[in-house]
């Protein structure tokens, strides 16, 4: 059997916090100088790239179909430092947000994809669920809550350039891990109720994608089983634990 380079880990309610009392791995000052001197040779090849904070896997309690998770915020700087040096053993594992937009049109069930730009880093020209996302610090709530939701619906409009209205219904059902990657992602559902040719219109304006394409919720296995090996890892274990719920 073909190993998977995707895991769910659960499917159910999400919840996310801010894990502030957890005990973060402090880094060596030898360490901190090899991530600086990585950050600036990146910066020279890439003067977009912007030292932001990027939420970090802490830990994980799943009770029955409740999933709660835990992260605190680490540099970016640190994140591109583990991934260009492996060796220096600096155990950085996002936690993001991906959703699968799911409209009514003449009577079918759509999903959205679209066709990720040659120019990202991740994932050049493979095929995704539309929106997907980092989550930042402004939506950590004051009880250390961290809104995932707000943060996929802040996505879905920048994304998409459909305005935020239009999404009638957002929910959380399950975690699934990107294991080449090691990134972590809440699935959601986004529920809208616009036609094709109304989302098309709004998708010309994206800068994040191409070519978005519906297909009809009763054909997802097929085009799975045709493009295998052009879906992101994310979006294909977003389909396998959507499918867990049919």
């Amino acid at each position: 059997m073909k190993d998977l380079n995707y895991k769910i880990i659960a499917t159910g309610d999400i919840t996310l916090h801010q894990a502030k009392r957890l005990k973060i791995v402090k880094i060596s000052d030898k360490k901190s100088a090899i991530i600086e001197k990585v950050w600036q040779n990146s910066l020279r090849k890439d003067r977009k790239l912007f030292n932001g904070l990027l939420l970090n896997f802490a830990a994980l309690n799943i009770r029955e179909n409740k999933i709660n998770l835990n992260g605190n915020f680490v540099e970016y700087k640190q994140f591109i430092a583990s991934r260009k040096r492996p060796d220096l053993k600096i155990k950085i594992k996002p936690i993001s947000v991906s959703g699968m937009i799911i409209t009514k049109d003449d009577g079918v069930d759509y999903a959205v994809f679209a066709k990720r730009t040659s120019r990202v880093t991740d994932y050049p020209n493979f095929f995704e669920l539309v929106p997907s996302g980092s989550i930042d610090r402004e939506f950590v709530l004051k009880n250390g809550d961290i809104d995932y939701k707000a943060k996929l619906l802040s996505e879905f409009s920048e994304e998409t350039g459909l305005p935020k209205s239009y999404a009638k219904q957002i929910y959380g059902f399950a975690l699934v891990l990107d294991k080449s990657k090691k990134i972590y992602d809440i699935c959601c559902i986004i529920l809208i109720n616009k036609d094709r040719a109304t989302i098309v219109k709004y998708f010309i304006k994206s800068k994040e994608y191409r070519d978005v394409m519906f297909i009809p919720l009763k054909d997802l296995d097929t085009f799975v089983k045709t493009k295998t090996n052009l879906i992101v890892p994310t979006s294909m274990a977003l389909i396998k634990a959507f499918g867990k719920l049919s």
